[in-house]
């Protein structure tokens, strides 16, 4: 390698490193502010009970605290925690896997689609909270109603996701898969799914919290376990402290969530943006 080629390695290095130490410093800086945000109005919060506000209608920070440690000592809170997560994981699975499934089959059934169009636009126009009561009536106060309501929820983002994520693949990969000798079957599954994936994965991130809605929902209207019954019983009580408490739960618990779900994502978009086989080795 002569030297002057090694010198100009040695500066693409060089450059690569100053660009991440760069983002490091950025990131870090916008950790920082993001923790003196937090710890600033926690502050504020604390220090203005009593003065600028009155903490029974508002809480504080100490007051969930204390909330959180003696939850996280009772053996209910997480019989609760596992109850909502059950119902939680059955309906945002069900409504997903259907959702996703519908939507795949419409967008190769384009018959169907167009005959189906305006019953699913009706049926995603009603509110599903309102449906709610109905839900309790037909499936009882335990599982069931809360499972439907959340895939009712997630269902239709899904659906709708998928059935445009589809149809919005470029044209001109099917044409160009369809020349080089692919059948229906291997551009569904080579083309336009993968071509799919980052709408499918934008409504799996956008309906989580939707499921959890739709499981709280349940639990407040009726239940006797639950993060959504623990969530109804404090604010029934004016319980302020613990209604922030399970709010908080709730929040931590979708943070990491969204974490996992994005882990997947780029897991997910790495493999999809992976070169595929020759279709003339998919014949072999």
């Amino acid at each position: 390698m002569s030297n002057q080629s090694r010198t100009s390695t040695e500066a693409t290095y060089a450059e690569a490193a100053r660009v991440s130490r760069a983002r490091l410093r950025y990131k870090i800086s916008v950790w920082t502010a993001q923790i003196a945000l937090v710890a600033g109005l926690l502050l504020l919060w604390q220090l203005g009970g009593g003065h600028l506000f009155d903490p029974f209608f508002y809480g504080s920070p100490k007051g969930i605290v204390a909330i959180l440690v003696h939850d996280f000592q009772d053996p209910q809170f997480y019989r609760d925690l596992r109850a909502t997560a059950i119902e939680m994981a059955l309906g945002y699975g069900s409504g997903s896997i259907l959702g996703i499934g519908l939507g795949a089959l419409f967008a190769r059934w384009k018959f169907a689609a167009d005959v189906f169009d305006p019953f699913f636009v009706a049926m995603n126009s009603i509110p599903r909270i309102a449906l709610a009561p109905l839900l309790v009536i037909w499936f009882g106060i335990d599982l069931g109603s809360k499972v439907v309501l959340a895939a009712t929820l997630v269902f239709f983002l899904m659906f709708f996701s998928t059935l445009s994520g589809i149809r919005e693949v470029d044209q001109a990969l099917v044409n160009v898969a369809r020349v080089m000798g692919a059948n229906d079957r291997q551009i569904f599954f080579k083309v336009q799914l993968p071509g799919a994936l980052s709408w499918i994965m934008s409504g799996l991130r956008l309906s989580l919290p939707f499921a959890l809605i739709g499981v709280i929902v349940g639990e407040f209207l009726a239940a006797s376990s639950g993060v959504g019954y623990r969530l109804n019983m404090y604010s029934t009580s004016y319980n302020t402290n613990g209604t922030f408490a399970m709010l908080l739960v709730m929040m931590v618990a979708m943070m990491l969530l969204n974490a996992l779900l994005a882990a997947i994502e780029r897991r997910a978009s790495g493999t999809a943006g992976a070169p595929p086989r020759a279709l003339s080795d998919q014949h072999t």
